[in-house]
């Protein structure tokens, strides 16, 4: 009974969100097409390693790094407090190219990247006397807290495959639509390819009509790299970050009036640890030293590679001609959470980076562009699949006649939002999953699903319950005590749709 008054309750809502969403569609679509005659150009920047808790304009943890940029653009932009990612870096990318959730694209955990499931690219040059180093013990840091807890799996087997040849894209469909005059270009961070993909082809096979940028999911050391620009590879030595500026710079450039779409991906906070060069800093940073770096001080690296990341985003916007701009979407995303060794409150170790708390998927995103209210803040439910469709509505790409029918995807557009930040949120849930051994591994899965105000996962096999309302940062499992009726209406909603969701086809 009292699960039959949770739908029909959760119907009701969905009916009026739907009116409301229909209105700001429309509302939408007037406002945008009128800021503008020309079609907007699309950059989407990617940070890599970043919950909520490490930006200032989120307001959340103490002393965080100086971030200039990112701080104007939440200001002139719209600023995301309901943002979920997946855990980790590679279904986070695959969720935003496909619109498709792990358990469709496979891709559950960080892929095992290069031919062979796991070869190497070409060996990297000398490293320059006058780099910071990776310190030893803490690049490989991360991967040994990402698996640590899974060793007692009999015959687990990792995910060694890439985003998978017949996934339909993002590139794609602006491809489908060369009327509307689209050039795009992935550059920085890959972390989708593998040996049944193209590997190093494979940013140019998904659609993108350039990729400049590293293959797998860090490189090695950050002032000398292996480098692939469409499907070549070369040895490079510099500040890994400027010269991914510098390649999307020279790119924006050469596209002169044609509206562009740009995937720009930096592998910034992520390991290893180092120290960057003083140009980049934005806080005096003088007492560190790049030669000696320990795990009980990275958190003062880790500040600087952020402000590193920010000084690099804003050469980029500076670089655009005020026209550009002006017609740019500005879309900033962290792709999960921070790792456990930087973490901070709100959140804490064990509940950041790759677990589904809240720790590991809510991170930052902050858009700016044509019709966008500078300073708002909506309380709109987003997940990082949405960027499927949203990106494809904001380049005026009919979704419905270019998406192939027989695609199954779960993005929904949060266009209305953007016009308008009280439209009530295009979604009644978010969800994110996390898991091994590609398809194999889906049943066995970590999970999590809220709505507005509550929050059912499974973390290792058994069942969580929060209400996010009160409890945020999730001290108190409400299962662990007797669920008050409406508790009871929620669990049970939440649980059957999560049970709908992992069954649909």
């Amino acid at each position: 009974m009292s699960s039959d008054l949770g739908r029909i309750n959760c119907m009701i809502s969905r009916l009026k969100r739907y009116l409301g969403i229909v209105v700001a569609a429309l509302f939408a679509t007037a406002t945008i097409s009128g800021a503008t005659q020309a079609a907007p150009n699309i950059l989407l920047i990617i940070g890599d390693d970043m919950g909520v808790e490490t930006l200032a304009s989120y307001g959340l943890g103490e002393n965080p790094p100086k971030t200039a940029t990112l701080d104007e653009m939440a200001r002139q932009g719209m600023r995301f407090t309901n943002f979920w990612t997946q855990p980790l870096c590679s279904p986070t990318r695959a969720a935003i190219l496909t619109g498709r959730y792990g358990f469709r694209t496979g891709i559950g955990r960080a892929i095992i990247s290069g031919p062979g499931g796991g070869g190497v690219l070409p060996e990297n040059p000398e490293i320059p006397e006058w780099a910071s180093p990776a310190p030893s013990g803490m690049a490989g840091g991360m991967a040994g807290g990402i698996f640590a807890r899974l060793g007692h799996i009999p015959g687990f087997v990792l995910p060694r495959h890439g985003l998978l040849p017949d996934e339909y894209t993002l590139p794609m469909a602006f491809n489908a639509n060369p009327d509307l005059g689209y050039a795009t270009a992935a550059i920085g961070k890959w972390h989708l390819a593998g040996t049944i993909n193209g590997w190093i082809e494979h940013p140019n096979r998904v659609g993108f009509n350039h990729f400049s940028g590293l293959m797998n999911g860090a490189p090695a050391h950050f002032f000398s790299w292996n480098k692939v620009i469409n499907g070549v590879v070369s040895g490079e030595i510099g500040y890994t970050p400027v010269d991914k500026a510098d390649d999307a710079i020279d790119w924006i450039a050469e596209q002169g009036d044609e509206p562009w779409f740009m995937w720009f991906a930096f592998n910034l906070p992520h390991t290893p640890i180092h120290l960057p060069p003083e140009e980049n800093w934005q806080s005096d940073h003088s007492n560190l030293d790049s030669k000696e770096i320990s795990a009980s001080d990275s958190d003062a690296y880790f500040d600087a590679m952020i402000e590193a990341m920010d000084t690099q985003i804003g050469r980029l916007l500076g670089s655009m001609d005020a026209p550009v701009r002006d017609n740019t979407y500005v879309i900033f995303l962290g792709d999960n959470g921070t790792t456990d060794g930087n973490v901070r409150a709100p959140f804490r170790e064990g509940r950041a980076k790759s677990t589904i708390y809240e720790g590991g998927v809510n991170t930052p995103l902050i858009i700016t562009g044509p019709g966008i209210e500078p300073g708002t803040v909506p309380d709109a439910l987003v997940n990082a699949s949405d960027l499927f469709v949203t990106i494809m509505e904001m380049a005026r790409i009919d979704v419905q006649a270019t998406v192939p029918e027989e695609v199954i995807h779960d993005s929904v557009s949060f266009m209305p939002v953007l016009a308008d930040a009280d439209t009530p949120s295009p979604r009644d849930w978010l969800y994110a999953d996390m898991f091994l051994g590609g398809f194999a591994g889906v049943e066995s899965a970590d999970y999590a699903m809220r709505n507005e105000r509550y929050k059912l996962l499974r973390f290792d096999g058994e069942e969580e319950f929060y209400d996010l309302q009160n409890d945020p940062y999730e001290y108190e499992n409400l299962l662990s005590g007797d669920l008050t009726t409406a508790e009871r209406i929620e669990y049970e909603t939440l649980r059957d749709q999560i049970t709908e969701l992992r069954a649909s086809e």
